[in-house]
């Protein structure tokens, strides 16, 4: 498994997702930069964490790739 950092303890960051499950169960909607934010990670390791989950649930290679801005 690659390495991911955050400025949180690992403590502190279950503790932080406990609160983002309670608010994700009352209904609020919270973004990925807002997520990345308070689990002191970057977008960049959120998607690699997020390619590796995908990857053990469906038990092949996953990635995330970025589709240029069409609006340009």
């Amino acid at each position: 498994m690659s390495e991911h950092y955050s400025h949180l303890t690992d403590n502190e960051i279950m503790a932080e997702g406990a609160k983002i499950a309670k608010e994700r169960a009352q209904g609020k909607i919270i973004s990925i930069g807002e997520l990345c934010a308070r689990l002191g990670i970057t977008l960049e390791t959120a998607l690699a964490l997020a390619a590796e989950e995908a990857s053990r649930i469906h038990g092949r290679p996953m990635r995330i790739e970025a589709i240029p801005d069409r609006r340009q």
